[in-house]
């Protein structure tokens, strides 16, 4: 580590943090990095104290919880093991969409209720809060697992990212915290086009990152672009992606034309990161220390190497408990040991996150996850939506609708949203459905585009049936 950096860890960010009222994010971190070498009854050991206590608080503080355990002729004093939360009742995304409310613990203070929402990989958006307390915690996590890829405190970033609410604000003072803190540039993978990846391409070579933060899917897109373009790579230290799910053949080519190693990563907004690749590159590892997960078939733990349901239970948001969330995503862990050391349980793959570039007429590309977030996650009356392409600067919207579906509000809002990322000409077209299903493989397909971008030699995908539609 460099002397520079060795001050941006050791001073400046704590004296960053202290002004900000932020000192938990440097315990946390002290925490987390004695933590991940912990044996692992140790580690559960800390997961059972936890969970006890937020059992315990959300019972008495959450009416939520009180009545479905309840109803469920379940209570906090019942759990003595790990295994005994199985007995508990699963939180759905329904459930937050419509009694979020009564989730909140009663009596937290507001002003420490910090809000966010996501519109979901599995298309049902929804609003949530966590603590203040709990945004040190996740930020703390954050940096220990962005070590494992050799990225520290201070290096430069490169982001290819498509959620706007992340890219910090372009006052004075934050690009004064930028240059100093956090030196970073940002492709917006919101809006693609051929000019501005070739723009990006540039600014990588003058910017120099040390790593490069992306979408799985962006950085794919990147990196074929510049294969096809036969433009020289400017090639960082580490890639992670996360987002959506990291494809072999996508991992492969994005390996080859940046010459680095890229490191998985796991996460969601409701509850950050969930878990990473460490430098061994042999599953990803929890961040088991903040969360529980649980992987189950049927309502029973899967065995290792089983695919299943991800269940995540958030151990540090005491202001809005999250218990048994179905995220709707499948994995499977992974067995044995990490040769890093690391008793950490490891996922061995995930398999329900899969998200396409949506192409309007003038070939600009819009990520999935970023339509999600800048439609339904700011519309929770919407309900729960599968966005579907078959043909160039063409949309169609899947419609499960919400208890609180305002027609024709809410169908002008999807269309205006629409185009005014995917260009003004596009043709909008919804279709009310009573289900949206998961694939035979269990995985829910949020995104599914049949239209590949042109300069993607040999991308394109045959296309797939249409309903018939309703159309704007």
């Amino acid at each position: 580590m460099s002397v520079r950096q060795r001050f941006i860890r050791d001073v400046l960010n704590p004296i960053d943090h202290w002004r900000a009222g932020d000192q938990a994010k440097v315990r946390f971190l002290e925490e987390f990095e004695r933590s991940q070498f912990l044996p692992l009854q140790d580690l559960q050991a800390l997961q059972i104290e936890r969970l006890r206590a937020l059992l315990d608080h959300a019972y008495s503080r959450c009416p939520f919880y009180k009545e479905t355990f309840d109803r469920s002729k379940v209570a906090p004093q019942a759990f003595k093991t790990l295994e005994d939360l199985n007995t508990f009742p699963i939180l759905e995304k329904r459930d937050i969409q419509n009694r979020r409310d009564s989730i909140v613990a009663e009596g937290w203070p507001r002003e420490d209720l910090i809000h966010n929402y996501t519109g979901g990989s599995t298309g049902a958006p929804l609003t949530f809060f966590l603590s203040h307390e709990r945004a040190c915690s996740r930020w703390a996590a954050t940096i220990r697992h962005n070590r494992w890829a050799g990225w520290d405190l201070g290096d430069r970033v490169a982001y290819l990212w498509g959620a706007l609410a992340d890219v910090p604000q372009s006052t004075w003072r934050q690009k004064l915290r930028q240059a100093v803190l956090e030196p970073q540039i940002f492709l917006n993978t919101a809006h693609v086009t051929e000019e501005n990846l070739a723009e990006f391409h540039k600014a990588m070579h003058r910017f120099r990152p040390k790593v490069v933060l992306a979408y799985a899917r962006s950085a794919a897109l990147f990196a074929r672009f510049l294969r096809e373009r036969a433009l020289p790579a400017y090639e960082p230290e580490a890639i992670v992606t996360t987002a959506e799910v990291l494809e072999p053949d996508d991992q492969a080519v994005i390996e080859e034309v940046f010459g680095c190693r890229v490191f998985n990563r796991y996460g969601c907004r409701e509850v950050s990161i969930i878990a990473s690749e460490c430098e061994q590159h042999q599953g990803l590892h929890t961040m088991a220390e903040g969360l529980y997960l649980e992987i189950v078939r049927a309502g029973e733990p899967a065995r290792p190497g089983e695919e299943g349901e991800i269940l995540v239970t958030d151990l540090l948001n005491l202001a809005m408990p999250l218990i048994r969330y179905r995220i709707g995503d499948v994995g499977a862990w992974e067995a044995g040991s990490c040769p890093c050391g690391r008793q950490l349980p490891r996922l061995k793959k995930l398999a329900g996150r899969a998200t396409d570039f949506l192409v309007g007429h003038d070939r600009r590309l819009v990520s999935g996850p970023f339509l999600t977030l800048a439609a339904v996650g700011k519309r929770p009356s919407i309900g729960q939506l599968q966005i579907r392409q078959s043909r160039i600067g063409q949309v169609q919207f899947r419609i499960v609708r919400g208890p609180r579906f305002q027609d024709p509000d809410d169908l002008e809002f999807l269309q205006q949203t629409a185009r005014a990322y995917l260009g003004e000409s596009t043709d909008v077209e919804w279709e009310f459905v009573e289900e949206l299903t998961s694939e035979a493989s269990g995985k829910f397909l949020f995104c599914v585009s049949q239209v590949s971008p042109d300069f993607l030699a040999g991308a394109a995908r045959p296309p797939a049936p249409r309903a018939a539609p309703q159309t704007s």
